[in-house]
């Protein structure tokens, strides 16, 4: 008895969360707790460093020794003759190159790279968020079709089961009728399970407790898009093309570089400046002090460059065929997105097209369904009959609703694609 108070009173409590989140409530969750966002954000803050500080290689350098020296025999004679110095000295020396101007450049071109890339992480992130949201939204719509259906054809078998036992049904039409039932759980709780393992999953990538309980707000009926969704394909730029453009702009960087590192001069400066002490022992006579500075400038001219097989004229012809690389790839890139868009457009278009058709097989399939209804309890419809109506009426609800979530993601792939803020087209 104790033991069972005492685990009441000191047992850990674990505290659940209520939410209603709506697309954009998950995208924000999403943002501030997604690991590969706050992974980008140390990578970009490290190309930034790097851009900030790429003028520091014309940062002087700069030493200070201090040194003193007494003879040995000073040391256990204090009688005899000798001399001790004391010196202090500073050196400060700079270097100056023409490839300061590509290494700032190339820092410049990198953490330009390394935002667009931080950026398309976000996206991707937000893309794949509001995919899971909607998919999640499906699949609890359709937990609702077949939990209904599956109570109809409860009612069905219940309504059956009452006219046998009144004598005014064959017992086959009873089995018949619980066969139907029982053969739905299965599917209902199979809709469950999977849309209680997706949720899960969701709730990690908004880095939310898995026991938190969320509910979605929305319906995939509110977010069915029927109108004209169009492209100006000649003034998207995709973010693949403006890294490809970023990658082109640092390969030309590269070849000039390597020209610099084969051509340019470099230039270097040296300042010392020494002071000299001198001190006598016992009857010695100390030299004067001592003091001295100097500068020395020189200059570094490569000359492989004047020989066309030396290796540093082989480095500049391999960055340009990096280059010519490179801008063959662009050109490819850009006819693949015009191909990329126009073939969302059209599987949008026939998206669209196909709603229009399956609205209209949902309600005729829900009036087919209300008039066999009231023919069988007329007696007129057998079960049969009755069960097909309810078949065909489910399935032209849940392709319905599976057409309308292909629809939206082939909206939020489009806007993706050519970078456009999610939820622009269609307005």
């Amino acid at each position: 008895m104790m033991s069972a108070i005492f685990f009441l009173c000191f047992a850990p409590t674990f505290t659940q969360t209520d939410r209603t989140l709506s697309v954009e409530d998950a995208v924000k969750l999403a943002k501030e707790n997604n690991v590969s966002i706050a992974r980008g954000k140390i990578t970009l803050e490290a190309a930034e460093r790097a851009k900030n500080h790429s003028w520091n290689s014309i940062s002087p350098s700069a030493s200070v020794s201090a040194s003193s020296a007494i003879p040995i025999d000073a040391l256990s004679d204090t009688k005899s003759n000798y001399t001790a110095s004391f010196g202090l000295s500073a050196t400060v020396s700079l270097s100056l190159s023409a490839n300061l101007f590509t290494s700032m450049n190339a820092a410049k071109i990198n953490y330009e790279s390394g935002k667009l890339t931080f950026d398309d992480a976000v996206k991707s992130v937000e893309l794949s968020v509001r995919e899971a949201f909607y998919g999640l939204l499906y699949e609890k719509e359709n937990i609702t079709l077949q939990e209904k259906n599956l109570e109809m054809a409860k009612n069905q078998y219940d309504n059956n089961l009452a006219k046998y036992n009144q004598g005014r049904l064959s017992e086959i039409d009873v089995l018949s009728a619980e066969v139907n039932y029982k053969s739905k759980i299965p599917t209902v709780e199979s809709a469950r399970t999977t849309f209680q393992n997706d949720l899960a999953s969701f709730k990690q990538t908004l880095g939310l407790k898995l026991d938190d309980r969320i509910e979605l707000e929305g319906s995939l009926d509110d977010l069915i898009n029927l109108n004209e969704i169009s492209v100006d394909i000649k003034t998207v730029q995709s973010s693949s093309i403006i890294l490809l453009e970023n990658k082109i702009a640092s390969a030309k960087n590269s070849v000039l570089e390597k020209r610099f590192s084969a051509f340019a001069p470099s230039l270097s400066a040296n300042f010392t400046w020494r002071d000299q002490n001198w001190y006598a022992g016992y009857e010695g006579t100390a030299p004067d002090a001592t003091k001295s500075a100097s500068l020395s400038l020189s200059a570094t001219i490569p000359l492989d460059g004047v020989l066309p097989w030396s290796s540093k004229n082989d480095a500049i012809d391999s960055a340009k065929d990096t280059l010519s690389d490179l801008e063959l790839q662009l050109d490819n890139e850009k006819k693949n997105l015009v191909r990329t868009v126009q073939s969302s457009l059209r599987s949008i278009k026939q998206s669209q097209e196909s709603i229009k058709y399956k609205q209209a097989n949902v309600t005729l399939a829900q009036k087919t369904y209300d008039m066999t209804t009231e023919a069988y309890n007329r007696g007129t419809k057998d079960l049969l009959t009755l069960q097909n109506a309810n078949t065909s009426l489910l399935n032209a609800q849940v392709t319905l609703k599976s057409e309308t979530l292909t629809l939206i993601k082939a909206i939020l792939k489009l806007e993706n694609t050519i970078g456009l803020p999610f939820g622009t087209l269609g307005k």
